[in-house]
């Protein structure tokens, strides 16, 4: 009886325990097969960025790929991965080993990985083609919406980038960038200590998103253009609607201590912020911090051209419809321009005046410290724009606010401004320029412009800059007087 009794309870005894194996396995499989739905899970890439660095002489083509991590305890599910370019994008995926464009509920297990590959096509004979071609991939989870980059280089030209993915990089010391073969910048390109960087005549730069042109210590930018043959600086995207989109890239920024910075015949034009001039070293230099002349900066979503305790020269040049002003000159410094247009008309109707002058700066502390502005002069200029009062003069008693605007046009509220002082010799105010187009950036004037005949014929020519001809390279001497701004009408 004992033995029958003992083999029953063996028996029961194996059942309950196989039983319990198959529970506790079910179990665990089952956790496993748990999914998260939390907002805050989301999946974890190992690059935020895909780069298909070829230079393409042919059509080419380049693949890259990246892994998708799924770092939690628990199953999750991706509800949508696709190209945000769609059908249109030059880009193709392939997902865990299924090509396409477009993906849905692709789930990770917990601790585990997915890897995703993207290839590229590009016909660099395609000259509607970007330089710069750029796409993303848009993942969608737990109501999260994340995207890794594609980038790719879609024609050719020289490609001035960092080696090892940072987002500046020095250029080399005196380098010299020529017009055979358009330029690229992706970052920040330096211009090293003591270093020159020299662009030629007729050369084409192109700036991807944030890229700058920054120049140190003792640096220098000599940009080299003709009348016939500019020099053009702008974004990377080519593509029509892009012509004038502002704040495609970061601009060019001359550091404290920067020297003999030139700039002529170039076009500076969609960036951020166009050139930014910063503190002069009178031991380093006799020359001005910046010279520019014969050129055009506009469409810039802040400013056109700032000057930061800085000598700075400018003649024959327009600054025109930035989201900003055309011209900041802060913290003090000093400041000429002969025969220039500052016109702010910003096309989607964000701007501000068109100058700003101030002899102070703000610390960090928020305290107001007083700079000198031991001299800004405005000749033969014309200073207009849509707003009521297009020059702001905010000084400071206790430094030195030494300005004068000299048989210029200029567009002021009487109210704020006093233009009944030796500040203002021989001016046409608050009379119209008669500008061709403003929203084309057209700052030519017609016939009907009060602009005609009021420059200073003395000023036309001295021994710094001979401003016989205007940017148009039209004769100012033809009709006598000079015309104010940077054209001189022209009868037809």
């Amino acid at each position: 009886m004992h033995a029958v009794f003992d083999v029953t309870l063996a028996l029961v005894f194996k059942q309950t325990a196989s039983i319990s194996i198959i529970c506790i396995l079910a179990l665990f499989a089952c956790k496993k097969d748990i999914l998260t739905t939390s907002s805050s899970d989301t999946v974890s890439f190992d690059t935020d960025t895909l780069f298909f660095d070829t230079v393409f002489t042919t059509v080419g083509s380049s693949t890259r790929k990246f892994k998708i991590y799924n770092h939690h305890s628990n199953n999750i599910k991706i509800s949508s991965i696709k190209l945000a370019g769609g059908t249109n994008s030059i880009f193709r995926l392939n997902v865990n080993g299924v090509p396409g464009i477009e993906f849905s509920n692709l789930e990770i297990r917990a601790k585990d990985s997915m890897w995703v590959y993207a290839d590229v096509t590009v016909d660099p004979g395609n000259t509607n083609l970007p330089f710069v071609v750029t796409d993303s991939i848009e993942f969608k989870t737990n109501g999260n919406f994340q995207d890794v980059q594609l980038v790719a280089f879609g024609q050719n030209a020289i490609f001035h980038k960092s080696g090892n993915g940072s987002t500046s990089f020095y250029l080399n010391c005196d380098d010299v960038w020529e017009s055979d073969t358009p330029h690229v910048v992706y970052g920040i390109a330096v211009i090293d200590t003591s270093c020159t960087l020299t662009i030629k005549k007729g050369t084409h730069v192109y700036f991807h998103n944030n890229g700058a042109i920054v120049a140190l210590n003792k640096g220098s930018l000599r940009i080299k253009g003709t009348k016939d043959e500019p020099i053009i600086l702008e974004g990377d995207r080519l593509e029509p609607a892009y012509d004038n989109v502002p704040g495609q890239w970061q601009g060019i920024y001359l550091f404290p201590l920067s020297i003999d910075n030139e700039v002529n015949w170039a076009i500076i034009k969609n960036s951020r912020l166009g050139i930014q001039a910063d503190t002069i070293n009178p031991a380093a230099s006799s020359n001005p911090t910046l010279t520019i002349s014969n050129s055009m900066i506009y469409n810039c979503s802040s400013t056109g051209i700032s000057g930061r305790g800085a000598w700075i020269q400018g003649s024959n040049c327009v600054f025109a419809n930035c989201g900003d002003h055309c011209g900041t000159f802060s913290l003090g410094g000093n400041y000429t321009f002969k025969h220039c247009t500052f016109g702010n008309y910003a096309p989607n109707g964000i701007d501000k005046s068109a100058l700003v002058l101030n002899n102070w700066f703000e610390d960090k502390n928020r305290n107001i410290i007083p700079r000198d502005l031991e001299s800004a002069n405005f000749i033969n200029c014309i200073l207009f724009g849509s707003q009521q009062n297009e020059i702001i003069l905010s000084e400071v008693e206790e430094a030195a606010f030494n300005y004068q605007f000299k048989n210029c046009l200029i567009k002021v509220n009487t109210s704020d401004v006093n233009t009944e002082t030796s500040n203002f010799v021989n001016c046409a105010i608050n009379q119209s320029p008669d500008f061709i187009d403003v929203n084309m950036h057209d700052f030519n004037i017609d016939e009907n412009s009060s602009a005609k005949d009021i420059g200073e014929l003395n000023e036309v020519s001295d021994d710094l800059i001979n401003l016989e001809f205007d940017i148009n390279n039209n004769s100012r001497l033809k009709d006598g007087l000079p015309d104010a701004g940077a054209y001189e009408f022209v009868f037809e």
